[in-house]
């Protein structure tokens, strides 16, 4: 999905590969502590080593008005904190979102799918975080 913005400056586009990057920078600020993965927990890497092109797909994107919302799925470590973790990477990824778009809310879900240890065991936990427009 393409989002464009027109300003003084001229029209603006930006694409999905923007977002994962966004995503990609905002996980590895938790270090070893979270995987990228599919909806259904499969873990396609590690943020150290994912590309965008990777990640496309794989996380849900989608702008209602004056807000946009985005939807990434994970598998943490056994014995991390789900707290700590979430915090740190939802507080990343929303200093980015609003540098991005500071006229703009949003919402972010992040659904952790899995909780590895020598096996990956499945659950279901959506933390959401949504804010206000920095601007």
């Amino acid at each position: 999905m393409i989002i464009k913005k027109t300003t003084a400056l001229g029209d603006i586009a930006v694409n999905e590969s923007v977002i994962a990057k966004a995503i990609i920078k905002s996980a590895l600020e938790a270090g070893d502590r979270i995987f990228p993965a599919t909806e259904k927990g499969k873990i396609i890497g590690t943020y150290k080593n994912i590309g965008t092109g990777d990640l496309s797909g794989h996380f849900e994107f989608e702008e209602t008005g004056n807000k946009y919302k985005i939807v990434f799925y994970t598998v943490i470590i056994f014995g991390s904190s789900i707290k700590s973790v979430t915090e740190t990477v939802l507080d990343e990824l929303q200093n980015k979102m609003q540098t991005m778009f500071p006229e703009y809310g949003g919402e972010l879900i992040l659904k952790i799918v899995g909780v590895k240890s020598k096996n990956v065991a499945e659950r279901n936990i959506e933390v959401k975080r949504e804010y206000e427009p920095a601007g």
